[in-house]
């Protein structure tokens, strides 16, 4: 079930996971026991995601050991389905997974990141050694079947990830990776790594093109439009886990391009205000022909959580011919194309959209240093980023505060591609 909503969480080794059952009335009951899903592993991280379409959301579980793919059963019951459609790699130490469209062909991909590498194996591949373990794995859903397709998508580097997301750089319609690297010693710098999704079928590396190399430990990663401009900022949560491996966090303006966007706030019926796993199909015409753009929404990786609306690149496309949800209560609607590059609010049950108007706001600083937003250490389970979405409208305030002018200046980057 979906609404309520239920959360899914672990306690350490050898420890069962848990899973919480909303009861409705601010209580929570544990059902992994009868729900079958106890685990028995150290979860390093949880992503939940409609892999096979049948309308209950299934969970990916990565773990120090082999990892879990639980198929939703659709009567408060799951079954482990990992070996069977062979996606338990990276079986030695996983951390960050989800859930996305990587290829825009409307059913979910799924990425698990490895964690098992030392730093001398990274620094090796940096300086061209053949490396062949430790980098992400990227699984292409083929119908409700995974092809691991990493080496053939060029994510073949080995990398320490820890804290990552995705999103949509350069708006055009493909969601690109940003991986926030390193562990808890102190030695353990190395560049956070990005990768541009070149049209769905390879990744670029785009890391010191665009200036997203720092070498400061990387843990929450949040995309979102922070300065309502249209394009995806991005906030790394930077700092290692000790007191004194602090180090500022870091905010990239997001300096725009000329691809067409969408912002579409989601406002679901009953319990789940937010539309957490709905589907969006956004379909537009370019000079190419006609496409679609597909996302999930949510807070993207299981590491940071991104903006809750949905900041949607359309690229060269000048006309939006429909946007489809597929809302989490099984619902599906068809709304009319809105003008592009605009703010709309789609409210489950209502046959139109709203277009909302929302200020643009300037951040402080504006181009060059390395902007920090607070110092921490470690703190990746908080929510940072872009304004939240209130329940009163599904978009809530249409502008957040902006940064104080007494805080260092954003860095902007420039996205390239360094093939």
């Amino acid at each position: 079930s979906t609404d309520p909503l239920e959360l899914f969480g672990r306690t350490g080794n050898p420890y069962p996971s848990q899973l919480f059952r909303n009861n409705g009335d601010r209580t929570f009951t544990d059902q992994a026991r009868a729900a079958g899903v106890v685990n028995r592993s150290f979860a390093k991280g949880v992503a939940w995601g409609d892999y096979d379409d049948d309308g209950d959301p299934d969970l990916y579980v990565s773990n120090i050991g082999p990892n879990r793919l639980y198929r939703n059963n659709g009567g408060g019951t799951f079954t482990d389905v990992a070996v069977e459609l062979g996606v338990t790699e990276p079986t030695a130490v996983s951390f960050a997974p989800w859930f996305f469209d990587a290829d825009n062909d409307g059913d979910l991909d799924l990425l698990v990141n490895d964690f098992s590498v030392s730093v001398p194996t990274v620094s090796a591949a940096y300086f061209g050694f053949p490396i062949d373990e430790g980098h992400p794995v990227l699984y292409r859903n083929d119908g409700g079947r995974f092809t691991d397709v990493s080496l053939a998508s060029g994510l073949r580097r080995p990398l320490l990830v820890m804290g990552s997301n995705y999103g949509d750089l350069d708006n055009d319609g493909w969601l690109d990776l940003y991986l926030g690297t390193g562990n808890p010693h102190y030695s353990s710098l190395m560049p956070n790594v990005m990768y541009r999704n070149l049209g769905g079928g390879r990744f670029a590396d785009v890391t010191f093109a665009g200036g997203f190399g720092h070498l400061q430990k990387g843990h929450g990663v949040a995309f979102g439009d922070l300065d309502n401009d249209g394009d995806q900022d991005l906030f790394e949560q930077m700092g290692g886990a000790f007191p004194y491996d602090a180090y500022g966090n870091v905010l990239y303006e997001n300096p725009g391009n000329g691809n067409s966007w969408l912002v579409l706030r989601l406002q679901g019926a009953g319990a789940n205000r937010f539309a957490l796993g709905a589907r969006v199909e956004v379909r537009v015409t370019d000079a190419a022909g006609p496409r679609s753009v597909h996302l999930l929404a949510g807070s993207g990786g299981s590491f940071g959580a991104s903006s809750f609306q949905q900041e949607i690149g359309l690229g060269a496309a000048e006309t939006i011919e429909a946007i489809v949800v597929r809302w989490p209560t099984g619902r599906r609607q068809e709304f009319a194309g809105p003008p592009v590059n605009g703010f709309y609010l789609a409210v489950e049950g209502e046959p139109d959209l709203r277009r909302l108007e929302v200020p643009r706001i300037e951040l402080a600083g504006g181009a060059g240093g390395g902007g920090t937003e607070h110092r921490g250490h470690g703190d990746h389970g908080h929510r940072h980023g872009p304004p939240g979405i209130g329940p009163e409208d599904g978009g809530g305030t249409a502008a957040a505060e902006p940064l104080s002018a007494a805080q260092p200046p954003t860095q902007r980057f420039q996205v390239g591609d360094s093939r």
